[in-house]
Order: C-alpha cells, then structure tokens, then sequence
C-alpha cells in the first residue's frame, strides 16, 4: 500500500471512529458533551426531500428545499439542548430511546487535511414509552475541522427523505 493510500485509510478510520463517538453520545443522551464534538462558529441544518407528482404522472424527487426547516448555530443547539433538561420538552417527556446509524461514508477531502467533507447516510430510530416510534432516514454532508488535534463538526447539512415529518421532530441528526 502506498503511504497516500495508508494516509487516507487511517484519516478514513479516524473519521469514522469520531462520527461513531457522536452516534453513541446522541444515543446515550450525553448532549453536552455531543455539543463539545461542534466547532464555535459550528452550523446545524435540516431539510426534507420534497417529492412532486411530475408532468408525465410519476413521483419524481425535487431537491431539497431553499430554506431549510432549521438553521441553527451552536449558541442555538446549546439552547435546544437545554431546554430538553427541562420539563418543559412535553414532546420529550418522558425521553426518546434513539439509535443512529451512520454509513456510506464519502470522503471528498485529501488525507492530511485539517478540513474534511464527509457524506453519509443515516437511519435513526427513535422510540418512545407508551407513544409510537419513528424512523428516519436520509443523509448528512458534515464538514469536520481539526481543532487542537480534535476532529470538531464545523457544518451539518441534514437532508430528510421522509415527507411529511412526523408532527414533532424532537431528536438530533
């Protein structure tokens, strides 16, 4: 293997290893610490795939909206985080159960990099005591930066595949 090849296969490994870390601290409902995995100037954003009926009569996916449905900055995502402490969350009282899983990572950065885009795609899966469960799915376009050694997402871009939502989206991505 030539040292390009191991160079990116370990930035590869370290890449995965992190957004793993970020799945299980979503899971585990550590959400102070999944903030720590953002940068300060971090972006979070959330769209849903639309889906038209076309000129000929069959379903044909558009993109994803201009507007996204949440456009949030770190100061904001704190905020969020709060609030989901308090009992003032009803659409979290009592907490979701969630799984994420996180796959068919695309590297577009070169190894070595302090600035990596990384696409990937997603199933997570929320439960919920006594109320029925959601699953979602779609993909992501993160923008992970090095910071003081630390991969840090500097951008999330969450692309939805499900319309409509379910009628309170109370989970991360």
């Amino acid at each position: 293997m030539a040292p390009a090849d191991q160079a990116t296969l370990l930035l590869r490994l370290e890449i995965e290893q992190f957004l793993a870390y970020e799945a299980w601290l979503l899971d585990e409902r550590r959400l102070y610490d999944w903030l720590d995995c953002f940068t300060a100037d971090a972006r979070y954003t959330l769209a849903v795939r639309e889906t038209v009926q076309g000129r000929d009569e069959q379903l044909a996916p558009l993109e994803p909206p201009s507007a996204p449905l949440v456009d949030d900055d770190k100061e904001f995502m704190t905020v969020r985080v709060k609030r989901l402490d308090t009992r003032l969350a009803h659409a979290e009282q009592p907490p979701s159960f969630t799984r994420h899983l996180v796959t068919n990572l695309l590297l577009q950065s070169p190894a070595g990099a302090d600035t990596v885009r990384v696409t990937a795609n997603f199933l997570l899966v929320q439960t919920r005591i006594d109320v029925s469960g959601h699953t979602f799915s779609g993909k992501r376009d993160d923008t992970l930066r090095r910071v003081n050694g630390q991969w840090r997402i500097a951008r999330r871009e969450v692309l939805l595949d499900r319309a409509p939502l379910a009628s309170t989206v109370s989970v991360f991505f």
